[in-house]
C-alpha cells in the first residue's frame, strides 16, 4: 500500500477525513463493507479507510462508469460497496447509477466527495452545484447531505443498515463535530428544528449551510425578527410534513443550500408548497443555475454568490417585505 499522510482523528474537522475514519469503524462491525476508489483516495479521505482495511478497497482507476458497475456486481454477491469519487464526476456515471444500481434497487452506497463550492485548489471543473437536479429524480435512490461530522457518521451507519441505494454528499472543508443539539439522531426522511425563536421567518437549510443558517438566525433575532431554522439532511426522501408545519407558522421562508437554486432544496420546497397550495413566499440562497461556478477561497466564494449569513438576513427582509406588500 502507498504510504499517505493520515491526519489525526482528534485534530481534523474536515468532513472527508472524518468520513474515512467513520467508514473504517463501520467496516470493523460489518465485514461485507468494501470501498471502491476512482484514484482519488487521498483527496476523498478513503486513504484512511485503506490504511485500516487494505484488503477491503478496490482501486478501479479513473473509470467512474466502471466503478459503479463494479459496485453493482459486488452488491449482488452480498457485499456493501461504497464507491467514491468527486461529486462533479457523478455526471459521468448517471446511466450506470440509474440502470445498473437504482433500477435493480441494489445495495450500493455512493460517496460524492467535494460537493458544492468548497473544493480548495481542485479547480472550477471539480465543483458541483447542479448534480442534485439529476440525483433527486432517480427512483429508489436516497440522497442525503449531512451538515456536521457527527451527523455524517450517523448517515453512514444508516446507509449500511438500510437496504438499497444511497448517495451521500460529503464536503471537503472543515465543519463542526455537532451543529445540531445534544442527543440528535439522524432519521432517513426526517428533518430537524435546530432553532425555534419566533415565527416571522423560517430558514430551511441542508448540509454545510446549517452553520450559515444558525449565524443568520442570531443576527435576525438581534434585529427583532423571530426565526425558526429547520435542517433537512435527507433530501430524498424529503420531510414535507416538517416543511408544512413551518409554513403554517411563519410569514416567509428562505432556503439555504450548497448548490444552485434550481433542482435542489429550493425546488423541493417550492414543489411541496405548490402541491399543498401553500402561498407563503420563499426566497433562495445558493449559486446561480446559469453560471459555471468559480474557484477560490471559501469566504470569497460565499460572498461572490451572496451566500453569507449577512446575505441570508437581507434575503429574509426582502422576502418578508414582499409578503407584507400583499
Amino acid at each position: 500500500m502507498a504510504q499517505f499522510e493520515i491526519p489525526a482523528r482528534d485534530k481534523t474537522l474536515e468532513m472527508r477525513y472524518q468520513m474515512g475514519y467513520a467508514l473504517s469503524d463501520l467496516a470493523r462491525e460489518y465485514d461485507r463493507i468494501v470501498a471502491i476508489d476512482a484514484d482519488l483516495r487521498t483527496s476523498s479521505g478513503l486513504h484512511i479507510f485503506e490504511h485500516y482495511h487494505p484488503e477491503k478497497i478496490v482501486k478501479c482507476g479513473i473509470a467512474e462508469q466502471n466503478m459503479i458497475a463494479i459496485a453493482a456486481g459486488m452488491s449482488q454477491e452480498g457485499y456493501i460497496p461504497f464507491p467514491c469519487t468527486f461529486d462533479a464526476f457523478c455526471r459521468r456515471f448517471m446511466d450506470q447509477l440509474y440502470i445498473s444500481v437504482a433500477y435493480g434497487n441494489l445495495n450500493v452506497k455512493v460517496l460524492g466527495a467535494y460537493v458544492g463550492l468548497f473544493t480548495g485548489k481542485a479547480g472550477a471543473t471539480h465543483q458541483s452545484d447542479k448534480e442534485l437536479g439529476l440525483l433527486l429524480r432517480i427512483p429508489n435512490l436516497r440522497v442525503v447531505e449531512p451538515g456536521c461530522n457527527d451527523e455524517m457518521a450517523q448517515v453512514l451507519r444508516c446507509a449500511v443498515e438500510t437496504p438499497g441505494p444511497f448517495y451521500l454528499r460529503i464536503v471537503r472543508c472543515e465543519v463542526a463535530m455537532n451543529e445540531l443539539f445534544d442527543g440528535y439522531r439522524f432519521q432517513l426522511g426526517k428533518g430537524a428544528t435546530v432553532v425555534d425563536s419566533g415565527s416571522d421567518v423560517g430558514l430551511v437549510c441542508t448540509g454545510y449551510m446549517i452553520k450559515t443558517a444558525k449565524a443568520a438566525a442570531a443576527k435576525l433575532r438581534r434585529k427583532g425578527i423571530g426565526v425558526r431554522v429547520d435542517h433537512h439532511p435527507s433530501l430524498k426522501p424529503f420531510d414535507r410534513e416538517l416543511l408544512y408545519d413551518l409554513a403554517g407558522k411563519v410569514s416567509a421562508i428562505v432556503t439555504l443550500e450548497n448548490h444552485c437554486t434550481s433542482g435542489g432544496l429550493f425546488s423541493l420546497v417550492a414543489e411541496a408548497l405548490a402541491a399543498r397550495g401553500v402561498g407563503v413566499p420563499v426566497g433562495a440562497i445558493g449559486t446561480d443555475p446559469e453560471d459555471f461556478i468559480h474557484t477560490g477561497h471559501v469566504n470569497d466564494l460565499l460572498d461572490h454568490y451572496q451566500m453569507t449569513s449577512d446575505h441570508v438576513v437581507a434575503r429574509a427582509f426582502e422576502t418578508l417585505k414582499g409578503e407584507r406588500r400583499k
